[in-house]
């Protein structure tokens, strides 16, 4: 091993026609290693006297524009020290220690929160449903994989805070949904094992822009178009899926594709689901005459062998489960239904009914009209529901519907 004088005017003419290592007699410890297209980096040996070896700490590159030989001798005592006192490891060795502490990685973490979000909670929160846990996992892998394999307790935070605002200048909605995924994770790691990580977050400015002003949703196309499609579907449960959600603005994965019967009283008129995302007590929703029609219908034709309102044709080992998501139509999806049913019910029904009935989470101010018992009445939810169905066949250029009529058309 070369020995020569550390100083940047001898480094600054240095060179080697292979990777060699060259050292300072006055300077124990500190190394240089220089490789044939001219490299040189510092490195500090030390005898660690805990694992009992020789331990090699890398510095940085030597720079030309600062006395950068200064600076490197001035770390050669701090890191000689964090070695002595057992501060320094290699990255198996920091791996294996935190696996023993029990701190993961961001990926592990993850999957640790969505283990115990979807377990039964003592609080009496709601699960998480599988679709939720199956789209933190996709947002994590197209936006967060680069860190799964970083310890929380390592995480560039800064660093993820810059992709994710990079990110939002093209698609807001996904960095808002990694920017969740990731504030979750890392809060749920905080409490777990009682660390104290700042958490990502977007910067304010971050947009998010409904469908129709991205023109995913043409509001231009008629009404009548979109039901005519609607019409045109075979399978009369998944067409009687569309018809409600077009008169009812219902979620679907949520809650109507799951709907059981025993949630449907049609004597009442009404739909029981359980307890929203932060509303304390079960929601009973009355629905409009129309779609009461559709409910008795829905009913005369379901399957013995379930209690599914929307049962799927497929039966897996014996079981059969509710309708999957429903197939997109040239012109329509079911997001956009519940979007052209908001539209109509903003204009004939009071705000505070219309989020009651379409399952949105209640303000204070909605909970202020709501008065004493917190949810509008039977009448005052049929009114409402019945002026947004009549308002909606306006629309459509359709009659009320009937039994009768359907039995006549698809029976």
């Amino acid at each position: 091993m070369p020995h020569i004088k550390f100083t940047d005017s001898t480094l600054k003419k240095l060179s080697a026609t292979k990777t060699t290592w060259f050292t300072d007699p006055t300077v124990k410890g500190l190394r240089l290693c220089v490789t044939k297209g001219g490299v040189k980096t510092w490195y500090v040996n030390k005898w660690d006297p805990t694992s009992q070896k020789t331990r090699s700490v890398k510095l940085a590159q030597w720079a030309t524009k600062v006395t950068h030989c200064r600076w490197a001798k001035d770390q050669l005592g701090k890191v000689a020290h964090d070695i002595t006192t057992g501060n320094v490891q290699t990255r198996d060795e920091h791996s294996a220690e935190q696996a023993a502490m029990g701190i993961p990685t961001f990926g592990d973490a993850l999957e640790q929160y969505i283990e115990h979000r979807t377990q039964p909670r003592a609080s009496g929160k709601a699960q998480m449903k599988p679709g939720t846990a199956y789209d933190y996992r996709n947002s994590f892998s197209n936006h967060l994989a680069r860190w799964a394999d970083v310890p929380v307790d390592e995480l560039p935070i800064l660093e993820i805070n810059q992709h994710l605002n990079n990110l939002q200048l093209e698609k807001a909605h996904a960095a808002n949904h990694a920017s969740s995924v990731a504030g979750a994770v890392v809060r749920f790691i905080n409490k777990l094992c009682a660390l104290a990580l700042p958490i990502p977050s977007l910067l304010d400015n971050t947009k998010i822009r409904s469908r129709v002003q991205t023109g995913k949703l043409d509001m231009s196309v008629p009404w009548s178009d979109r039901w005519d499609e609607i019409q045109a579907v075979k399978n009369e449960h998944k067409r009687l899926a569309w018809m409600v959600t077009w008169y009812t603005g219902f979620r679907h994965e949520d809650s109507l594709r799951p709907l059981t019967w025993d949630q449907v009283d049609l004597d009442a008129g009404t739909v029981t689901f359980g307890r929203l995302k932060k509303q304390e007590d079960a929601r009973e929703i009355v629905i409009a005459d129309d779609v009461v029609r559709l409910f008795e219908r829905l009913w005369e034709i379901r399957f013995d062998d379930c209690d599914w309102v929307f049962p799927s044709r497929r039966v897996v080992k014996g079981n059969r489960g509710h309708l999957d998501v429903l197939d997109r139509l040239p012109l329509t999806r079911a997001g956009d239904l519940r979007h052209l049913w908001m539209s109509t019910a903003r204009e004939v029904a009071p705000r505070h009914v219309h989020r009651w009935l379409a399952q949105q989470t209640m303000t204070d101010d909605d909970l202020r009209m709501l008065g004493h018992y917190g949810q509008p009445s039977h009448e005052e939810q049929k009114r409402s529901a019945n002026a947004i169905a009549s308002a909606i066949n306006v629309q459509l250029g359709a009659p009320p519907s009937s039994v009768i009529e359907l039995k006549r058309q698809y029976a």
